[in-house]
């Protein structure tokens, strides 16, 4: 499943949907010993959290959240008993979590993403696509997509964070502040446009 195609849809789509379903039968299928009973687990309300300039729709069961960007500015004390129609939001960013970050359960399910470019001739360079899960540690993950553009936490600084955003718009928080640890496994992953577009 390649998550950067969902970026730009609204809350409700047909793609973004799908992914919620899927996300509940794979959650369905793990609860049942990795057997189909006929029935799936229904997708959940989500949890939803105005701001003037973004709105999240956050399903921590299935660790999954999506930050839309309204087209206009909301007023969010409006909204204490609705949410904004849903046509005026685009989805900017989609944040996948590893259990018990920030209280959320582990995204069960395999994606892709896009290879970091090995040119700096990445606008006709055909993407690479890798496959991703939210089980992964850090040097895999480096492994996988190469060097990252920025890095930031470590010791003192709090936990470590990479970031392939110029490039791909993929960004990584990990469960840990040291970088020589190699069982450091990933407690975030934030999937959004490349910032060189």
């Amino acid at each position: 499943m390649e998550l950067h195609s969902l970026l730009g849809q609204h809350p409700g789509s047909p793609e973004v949907d799908a992914l919620l379903v899927e996300t509940a039968a794979a959650l369905h299928k793990k609860n049942n010993n990795n057997t189909t009973t006929g029935a799936t687990s229904a997708v959940p309300r989500p949890t939803v959290k105005i701001y003037k300039d973004a709105v999240y729709y956050s399903y921590p069961a299935f660790g999954i959240s999506f930050n839309y960007e309204p087209s206009q500015p909301l007023i969010p004390s409006v909204y204490t008993n609705s949410t904004p129609d849903p046509s005026v939001l685009r989805l900017v960013a989609i944040h996948l979590y590893r259990s018990p970050a920030d209280k959320y359960e582990t995204f069960p399910l395999t994606f892709v993403i896009p290879k970091k470019p090995t040119t700096s001739n990445s606008t006709t360079e055909p993407r690479e696509l890798v496959k991703m899960d939210m089980e992964k540690k850090g040097h895999e993950v480096v492994q996988l997509l190469g060097e990252p553009e920025e890095k930031q936490g470590g010791g003192r600084k709090g936990n470590c964070w990479v970031g392939y955003g110029r490039t791909t718009g993929v960004s990584m928080d990990f469960a840990g502040g040291s970088w020589e640890d190699r069982e450091m496994g990933l407690a975030c992953l934030t999937i959004a446009l490349p910032t060189s577009i």
